[in-house]
């Protein structure tokens, strides 16, 4: 009888806890796109033969490998936990289509630290929206990348054709200090949190590191040119031609640490650090290669 009245009691009790003595919590949910000019096209700073300016480019083809959307605060484990998951597992996937990765049961504070984790593909790697098993199988080839680029440039009567491919040795996968108006992320009680990460290829033909310079088509002519001449510049060919030859195009054609002691392609894969814009109006930086 105690027993039973004491159970009761405790029983009770709980029942009496007040609703708002839970802890509420949030979500956040990121669209992973491209930007616009990924999707219209753009137009190069390049001066024609007949004084015009600029080539007409459009991108025909890209893909990412996409591993996750990381949340949280650099130096404070305590803030910016969360309960479940977004992506089952890593993916391919064409960012002109999109691709929503949701966290729910996020601990409501401001998570300062976001970014965005790209991967080779691995063995329980999905097809993601707008890819296709081909897309899979070429990222996935020696050496393994995780970004594909493809675009073709027209004015008048001429084509010119780009093809990149980013392997995941020398190219950054990770990117962090996401910021707009604020940094990272605020997350509230019972709310859910909306933000987005465009992936910008047209930032591969800038002529400087960084986010505002102009775009140029001229060293990927001269990539070819100094290749095989077939109207198409591949990997192969920018990674053939010397940082040094660029110069005469402009005087920002350098590495990160100030030198031209390189090749066009290690230029390209240094630009793919700033290929990340957050919230429209922001940007998330890459890492160093290999950094975690």
């Amino acid at each position: 009888m105690r027993r039973a009245l004491l159970l009761s009691f405790v029983l009770a009790g709980a029942a009496c806890v007040p609703a708002d003595e839970a802890v509420a919590l949030g979500s956040a949910t990121f669209t992973v796109k491209a930007s616009r000019a990924a999707t219209a096209g753009f137009v190069t700073a390049d001066r024609m033969n007949d004084g015009t300016i600029g080539w007409n480019v459009v991108v025909d083809r890209v893909v990412l490998g996409f591993r996750t959307v990381t949340i949280g605060k650099v130096g404070d484990d305590d803030r910016c936990s969360f309960r479940g998951r977004g992506e089952r597992s890593d993916v391919v996937f064409d960012p002109r289509t999109g691709l929503v990765q949701t966290f729910n049961g996020i601990q409501p504070a401001d998570c300062e630290d976001v970014g965005i984790f790209l991967a080779p593909p691995g063995d329980t790697t999905g097809v993601g929206p707008g890819a296709s098993p081909e897309d899979l199988f070429e990222l996935a080839a020696d050496p393994p990348a995780h970004a594909i680029v493809e675009a073709t440039a027209r004015h008048h009567d001429e084509s010119f054709r780009v093809r990149l491919r980013f392997d995941s040795t020398r190219t950054a996968t990770r990117f962090g200090g996401c910021s707009a108006a604020t940094r990272g992320i605020r997350v509230r009680a019972n709310e859910r949190q909306v933000a987005s990460m465009a992936f910008s290829p047209e930032n591969l033909f800038r002529d400087a590191l960084g986010f505002g310079s102009a775009l140029r088509l001229t060293p990927f002519l001269e990539a070819d040119e100094n290749g095989d001449g077939d109207g198409v510049a591949t990997m192969q060919e920018v990674d053939a031609l010397p940082l040094a030859r660029l110069r005469g195009f402009g005087d920002f054609y350098q590495l990160p640490n100030g030198t031209i002691a390189g090749s066009f392609g290690d230029y390209l894969r240094a630009l793919f650090r700033f290929t990340f814009i957050y919230r429209d109006s922001g940007a998330c930086f890459g890492n160093e290669p290999g950094s975690e």
